[in-house]
């Protein structure tokens, strides 16, 4: 059987590279977080909760995609380090707010950092027009494969 040549038919798709590189952006960002002593999935945590500010563990849950039985455990963890509190909703007594603390903005910062850094080190073969670009192209397509579900 003749080897395979590379044709634009089994050369890598656009799905199969953003993939890979998601994945690697995973890693990198992994690495630098944990430097750190966060956990990767500690950071949309905390960043959805600056952003949004106090939310209920379940809006938290479907912002996030996170199963309500995984989020109350790591919700339990972020708690415990005082980078979260949970309060009772006193519109609601059944609900639970979650809201970041002072030492949770600040952990957030570090993160924030160690991923710029990340970043910087991923794009650097871009020129910053090439990364502009990427970043109103990455949003496009979020917006698009997000239109009419939660993302």
């Amino acid at each position: 059987m003749a080897p395979m040549t590379k044709t634009a038919a089994t050369a890598p798709g656009t799905v199969l590279l953003l993939a890979r590189l998601a994945r690697t952006a995973g890693y990198r960002l992994g690495e630098a977080l944990a430097a750190m002593q966060m956990r990767t999935h500690e950071f949309p945590v905390l960043n959805h909760l600056a952003e949004s500010g106090p939310v209920s563990q379940q809006e938290l849950g479907v912002a996030l995609r996170i199963n309500p039985s995984n989020l109350v455990g790591l919700l339990d963890v972020l708690e415990a380090d005082g980078l979260l509190v949970r309060a009772r909703d006193r519109e609601d007594r059944r609900r639970h707010l979650v809201e970041l603390t002072r030492a949770g903005r600040q952990r957030l910062a570090k993160a924030w950092h160690a991923a710029e850094a990340t970043e910087r080190e991923l794009l650097a073969p871009l020129s910053p027009a090439e990364r502009e670009q990427l970043q109103l192209s990455l949003k496009r397509l979020v917006g698009h494969s997000c239109s009419g579900r939660r993302c």
